[in-house]
């Protein structure tokens, strides 16, 4: 961001969106959740607990929303808005969940069926397999018990250290972009080793955590509820080969298919941001047929994002999203922040 633009939105934040609004706000706005759980249950978690929205804070969500005059859409409904099958009066909210945990099920589904709220559950197929490694949960658990980590695979070897909780999580960033470097057909051993587990051990979390097929199939036949796409190993693709990726996107696709037994046609980009996606990757997710590719990139909706389908913005929504920056959402203030005058998602290589 240049003079010229920090200076812009200074004056956006300072008129409270009142210039924003016209011209950023778009006509809607996809929010990217994952986990839905009880406080009790949310405060279990240190490094992941705003990875988990708590139901109270979800309706609250949905009530707000309503009452601001927005209605609630599928991604069927704004594709068909994209290309022009219908127009939309009022302004719209999308609500994802990515990744396919069990608590969608459990907790999400009954508020969404209460209010009759449309939503899309990604599903990356490890987790209903079996194969999910949630090193991201391995990671918070190793902190209780260790004061390093060593990660090794082919391309390097690191080693990271702390004396606190506190420093420990600091270290995340990097060492969630080191681990997201490891070629997919290491990863399982190098997570094993660094964190001395056992797959059995890597395979009872993911199965204490993660929806079955079974439970896939029956939030499926939801009226209420699309199943997207979300490749079959968590990968971040940009760090692959793309003859990997491509394989990684379509047979998520045609394995969840076979399940559901429904065309499965939206897709979210594992981790989705600007470091795990590139350009090949929207156009290998075209190439595989799916109608929307949502990133974890913040901007709003735009009409003209009809062009672009395969890369779509979306925002974080969770417990912390507070008064001022639901404001900033919804008058385009966080989308200028982010994107400056571009109306799609900027810097996508």
């Amino acid at each position: 961001m240049n003079f010229i633009e920090r200076k812009i939105l200074g004056l956006l934040v300072k008129t409270k969106g009142i210039l924003s609004k016209p011209v950023f706000a778009g006509k809607g706005l996809i929010f990217m959740l994952h986990r839905v759980l009880p406080e009790n249950d949310r405060n279990r978690y240190s490094l992941n607990k705003d990875l988990a929205i708590c139901p109270a804070k979800l309706e609250e969500f949905i009530l707000f929303f309503k009452q601001k005059g927005y209605v609630f859409i599928s991604l069927d409904t704004l594709d068909d808005w994209f290309t022009g099958k219908i127009e939309m009066k009022k302004k719209f909210i999308c609500l994802t969940f990515d990744d396919g945990y069990k608590d969608n099920l459990l907790h999400a589904l009954p508020l969404l069926k209460k209010h009759g709220v449309p939503a899309t559950i990604y599903v990356t197929n490890c987790f209903p397999n079996g194969t999910a490694i949630l090193w991201w949960y391995i990671f918070e658990d190793h902190v209780k018990i260790a004061h390093n980590l060593v990660i090794q695979s082919s391309k390097s070897i690191r080693t990271f250290t702390w004396e606190t909780d506190e420093e420990a999580f600091a270290l995340f960033g990097k060492i969630s972009d080191e681990i997201k470097a490891i070629p997919e057909t290491e990863l399982r051993s190098v997570i094993c080793k660094s964190f001395g587990l056992t797959e059995a051990q890597i395979q009872n979390q993911c199965n204490l955590l993660a929806l079955t097929w079974d439970e896939i199939k029956l939030l499926a036949n939801e009226p209420l509820i699309t199943i997207g796409a979300h490749t079959l190993n968590h990968i971040s693709s940009r760090q692959q080969e793309e003859s990997l990726v491509f394989n990684e996107m379509l047979q998520s696709k045609l394995e969840i298919e076979s399940y559901i037994e429904k065309e499965v046609l939206h897709f979210a980009y594992p981790f989705g941001g600007q470091f795990d996606v590139s350009k090949r990757d929207v156009k290998l997710a075209a190439k595989v047929g799916f109608k929307t590719s949502v990133l974890n990139q913040p901007g709003n909706i735009f009409r003209r994002n009809k062009n672009h389908r395969n890369f779509l913005a979306r925002m974080p929504l969770g417990n912390r999203t507070d008064q001022e920056r639901m404001n900033n959402y919804l008058t385009g203030i966080f989308h200028f922040a982010n994107n400056q005058f571009s109306k799609s998602v900027k810097n996508l290589k």
